[in-house]
């Protein structure tokens, strides 16, 4: 048995996790003629899955022909065999596995429990064959048309809908509340809920609603008439010894302006101001005032321990009464939600499919109550070894059903690895948890049979700025006190400082720019992008070396456009550029423009159409940023049009869809 088979690879990213696996599968697989088809690798993603088929295969190719001598003599060290046999081995390998390529295991986690579950059809009560629904966004979409349609006026359930929809005026929202009904039904399908799912009743909403809605509102009125009362008492005290709101420090922002506020049923826990009167009665006026020693004293005998009891009041109850507030505005959610899950329900059965995202509580209910030996038995594939990428993005769900597989492994002293970066976990959407990685992990696998290694070796930076993220996350503990800190001092430490190679020594350049406010930002962000475009280039890198990260969608179509404009303005530098937006067909100014004039041409009242077309004119083919022809009349839009299209309409309209186009195409010169 290894000493320590369950080895788990912290690695930063270019410290090489893809490559690291590959070699252990190869490593692992060169044990036998056959071990290969005993080995699991699991990713996220099939484009992930496909690149570590091919690096492993090509990893292959360079050891079986004595090219890759880092690995043989590795790999020779380790079998304690001759670097020939390690080549034999490895061609050996490499035959087998293209002749037997259903056993290659590489696949994604998802792709790996859909095998199983398809062999627990009857265990998991499922009619005939169930397909895996991969599109939860067409789901979504699919359950909330059914549901509304099937609300029938005067029942419960559209009063609660009612009540949901005023709720969101009251809260300046949107009244439509289909979009609301997406994000429930989204909540759903996510881990957190799916652990709680098994406590909401599929039957009696109206009195449970009922009965809570009851228990809120005491809580509520029992604490505001407490606070108020309370409050009130303080102010009249002031009022009737001649003082006011403008006596005590701060006024209307200070703990004056607090109790009145307070009193008037405006309740809001006490801020920094008032919790320090509490602890000083000085703080409660102004050291200049001309009468502070007699306020003081007034203070000190009428209001300090009434302000105390009224603080120890917030300090212990506000918690529940704040618990009810949100209760009260969720109460009809409640309801609905319940509702919407049974409709989730009934499309699964209805439509004979998984969602995606059952997929791992499935698995689970699977493994809880059979054996691994026959869970393999059945599926018809005996894993013995689990190799895990990109184990930061790791749900519970999926980490239950991983842990007793290679709980099994272990038992049986085959060797397992898992390989992550808890920095770089991006599917918390998905019920992701880090902490998986970062503590659980060490928890749930015995201590002795674990060891942990961290890739430090970045292979793919330059020296600057390895050493610019070297000092920024290691430098984050420094900022934060108490559990915070302890943890990010677990996660940011010396041991994911990275090295640089010798070949990135002395090589990148890091600057960091905090410019503009929001009104400036957008203006900051073009003459930053512009002048440092120009720098790079100046110094011999071309277009195609840059690359431009942003922080979402809206911010990559803004920069995308300042490109456009700028690459029409100057002609010294290359700003030409491709991204996932500018080579979407409806981002294109000139497909907008076609689709614009259709509308017209479809409804000549149409202004908005209108001013679309006149938009496109001016901008991308006068090049004017004149923005005054909004305001005009649709006759005075046609006239600043080109006169072949604004005396011509009736005609062009007319024209079979590809000569229209044509004709537009010459009109406004669009061919240049």
């Amino acid at each position: 048995m290894i000493n320590k088979p369950f080895k788990i690879f912290k690695s930063s990213a270019g410290s090489g996790k893809t490559y690291t696996l590959s070699k252990n599968y190869i490593r692992i697989a060169l044990k036998s003629k056959f071990h290969f088809k005993k080995i699991l690798a699991v990713t996220f993603t099939n484009k992930a899955a496909e690149e570590m088929k091919i690096r492993i295969l090509d990893m292959i190719e360079s050891v079986s022909n004595g090219e890759n001598k880092d690995l043989i003599i590795e790999f020779s060290k380790y079998y304690k065999l001759s670097p020939e046999e390690i080549i034999l081995r490895a061609k050996s390998l490499k035959t087998n596995i293209l002749h037997n390529y259903s056993y290659f295991s590489v696949t994604t986690i998802d792709t790996f429990f859909y095998s199983i579950i398809q062999s627990f059809t009857r265990e998991l009560k499922f009619r005939g064959k169930y397909n895996i629904e991969m599109d939860i966004d067409y789901v979504i979409d699919e359950v909330v048309d059914i549901f509304l349609a099937s609300v029938k006026s005067g029942t419960h359930l559209s009063k609660w809908l009612i009540q949901f929809s005023k709720e969101k005026i009251i809260l300046g929202k949107d009244f439509m509340i289909n979009q609301e009904l997406k994000k429930m039904i989204k909540n759903l399908f996510s881990e957190d809920l799916k652990s709680l799912i098994d406590d909401i009743p599929e039957d009696g909403y109206i009195d449970i609603i009922k009965k809570l809605k009851e228990d809120v509102q005491k809580i509520i009125k029992a604490f505001e008439n407490k606070v108020i009362s309370l409050a009130n008492e303080m102010y009249n005290i002031m009022i009737d010894n001649g003082y006011d709101v403008e006596d005590f420090n701060f006024k209307k922002s200070g703990i004056a302006g607090y109790i009145k506020k307070t009193a008037n049923g405006m309740i809001n826990y006490p801020g920094s101001r008032v919790l320090k009167c509490n602890e000083n009665s000085e703080s409660w006026v102004n050291k200049n005032h001309e009468s502070f020693h007699e306020i003081l004293l007034f203070i000190n005998k009428n209001l300090s321990s009434k302000l105390s009891d009224l603080v120890e009041i917030f300090e212990n109850e506000y918690f529940k009464f704040n618990s009810s507030i949100e209760i009260r505005s969720n109460l009809y959610t409640y309801g609905i939600v319940g509702e919407l899950q049974k409709f989730v329900r009934h499309y699964r059965d209805d439509n004979e499919v998984i969602l995606i995202s059952d997929i791992s509580e499935l698995l689970y209910e699977v493994i809880k109550d059979e054996k691994i030996p026959f869970i393999f038995e059945k599926v018809g594939n005996n894993f013995n070894h689990f190799l895990i990428d990109e184990f930061q993005d790791t749900s519970h769900f999926q980490w239950k059903n991983f842990k007793s597989l290679i709980s099994e492994s272990l038992a049986s002293g085959n060797e397992n690895i898992i390989v992550g970066d808890i920095k770089q976990s991006i599917y918390r959407w998905r019920g992701s948890d880090s902490q998986i990685m970062d503590s659980n992990i060490i928890k749930d696998i015995n201590s002795d049979l674990t060891s942990v290694i961290n890739l430090n070796t970045n292979w793919r930076s330059s020296e600057e700025l390895i050493n610019f993220n070297n000092y920024v996350f290691c430098s984050l503990p420094t900022f934060f006190d108490g559990k915070i800190k302890s943890r990010l001092e677990r996660i940011y430490n010396d041991d994911i400082r990275q090295k640089i190679t010798d070949d990135m020594l002395g090589k990148g350049y890091v600057e960091v720019v905090f410019k503009g406010k929001d009104d400036t930002r957008l203006e900051s962000a073009r003459d930053y992008t512009i002048s440092t475009i120009k720098k790079i280039e100046d110094k011999g890198y071309n277009a195609g070396d840059i690359g431009i990260i942003v922080r979402n969608n809206k911010d990559a179509r803004l920069i995308a456009e300042i490109l456009i404009e700028e690459s029409l303005k100057e002609s010294n530098y290359n700003f030409n550029h491709v991204s996932a937006d500018a080579l979407d067909i409806k981002n294109s100014p000139v497909v907008n423009f076609f689709i614009s004039v259709f509308n017209y041409f479809s409804n000549f009242k149409d202004r908005i159409a209108l001013s679309e077309i006149l938009h496109f004119y001016f901008r991308f083919i006068l090049n004017s940023t004149d923005n005054t022809h909004y305001s005009l009349s649709n006759e005075d839009k046609l006239n600043l049009l080109p006169k072949d299209f604004s005396l011509n309409i009736s005609k062009i309209s007319r024209l079979p869809i590809y000569d229209l186009v044509e004709e537009l195409v010459r009109i406004f010169n669009l061919n240049k």
